[in-house]
C-alpha cells in the first residue's frame, strides 16, 4: 500500500491527520499531546515501500482508496495543503468515512485559472517541478523557505520542517506533485458536512485575504480562521488558538 493509517491512542472522537507535500505526518508532532487529550488521532503516513508509477489520476484513485480502506467511519478529517486537497476528495467520494473536514493553508485550485486567480501561476508551477526533477534538495530548501516566510518563528518553523521531510524518493514526489493541478472546487460544492478552513495572514503559498472571502461560498457550510502574523503553517505558529477554534467548531457543527 502507498500510505497507511496509525492510531496514536484509543479514546475520543476519531480525528485523522493527512500531511502536506514534502513532509511526513511527524509535521503534527507539536500538536499531537493537545489532540490526544481531546480526539482518537489517527495520522496518515506515506509508504515509499508500496509506492509505485502512475498516471495523475491513477495516483489519486489509489490513495485514496487505500485511506477509504483503512480509515475510521464517520472521524473529522484534519489536511494540512495537499492534505486538505485528500481529505476533501476523500469527503466528497466516500461521504460515510467524514463527519467533519478541517482543511489548514489549503487552496482548493492551487495553480491559477481564467476563474481562480488567487493561486499560483501555471508557469511558476511548472517551473517549479522542472527544477524539482533536476534539483531536488535546492528545490525543497527554498519551497520550505517559502513556507515559514514572514512568520516570527520562522527558524523554529524551518527546524521542524527540516526534521519532518518526506520518506518517499524525488520520484514519487514528483507524482504527487501532479496532484496539486487538480480543481478540487467541484468536490467541495457537493459536500453535505461541516468544513472549517485555517488559513495563515502571513501565507506566501496561499493568500489568505482572497481565500477567506471565496472559501465559504464553495460550501453550503463552511467556516473560515485566519490567524494573524502565521504563515503555510498556521497549526504551528498558533496552536492554542487553532486548538480552540477546532474545538469550538467540532463541538457546534459535528
Amino acid at each position: 500500500m502507498m500510505l497507511r493509517i496509525e492510531c496514536l491512542n484509543d479514546k475520543g472522537r476519531d480525528l485523522v491527520l493527512v500531511p502536506g507535500w514534502g513532509s511526513s505526518a511527524a509535521i503534527f508532532d507539536p500538536l499531537i499531546d493537545k489532540l490526544t487529550a481531546e480526539f482518537r488521532v489517527h495520522r496518515v503516513i506515506f509508504d515509499p515501500s508500496g509506492w509505485c508509477k502512475s498516471s495523475p489520476a491513477a495516483l489519486q484513485y489509489t490513495l485514496i482508496q487505500c485511506l477509504r480502506r483503512q480509515a475510521p467511519k464517520r472521524a473529522v478529517w484534519m489536511g494540512w495543503s495537499l492534505g486538505g486537497l485528500l481529505a476533501t476528495q476523500l469527503a466528497a467520494q466516500v461521504p460515510e468515512h467524514v463527519k467533519g473536514l478541517i482543511t489548514v493553508a489549503f487552496n482548493p485550485c492551487f495553480v491559477q485559472r481564467d476563474d481562480w486567480h488567487c493561486a499560483m501561476p501555471q508557469a511558476q508551477f511548472s517551473r517549479f517541478q522542472t527544477d524539482f526533477s533536476i534539483n531536488p534538495e535546492a528545490t525543497l530548501k527554498r519551497f520550505q523557505a517559502l513556507q515559514v516566510l514572514g512568520a516570527p518563528d520562522k527558524r523554529h518553523l524551518l527546524d521542524l520542517l527540516h526534521r519532518s521531510c518526506s520518506p518517499l524518493s524525488t520520484a514519487y514526489l514528483s507524482d504527487l506533485l501532479t496532484l496539486l493541478l487538480e480543481d478540487v472546487r467541484p468536490a467541495l460544492a457537493q459536500l453535505q458536512l461541516p468544513v472549517l478552513h485555517l488559513l495563515g495572514n502571513a501565507d506566501a503559498l496561499v493568500p489568505a485575504s482572497p481565500l477567506a472571502e471565496l472559501l465559504p461560498l464553495l460550501s453550503c457550510d463552511a467556516s473560515v480562521q485566519c490567524y494573524p502574523g502565521a504563515s503555510h503553517l498556521p497549526f504551528i505558529s498558533a496552536t492554542d488558538k487553532v486548538m480552540k477554534d477546532v474545538l469550538c467548531w467540532e463541538a457546534d457543527r459535528c
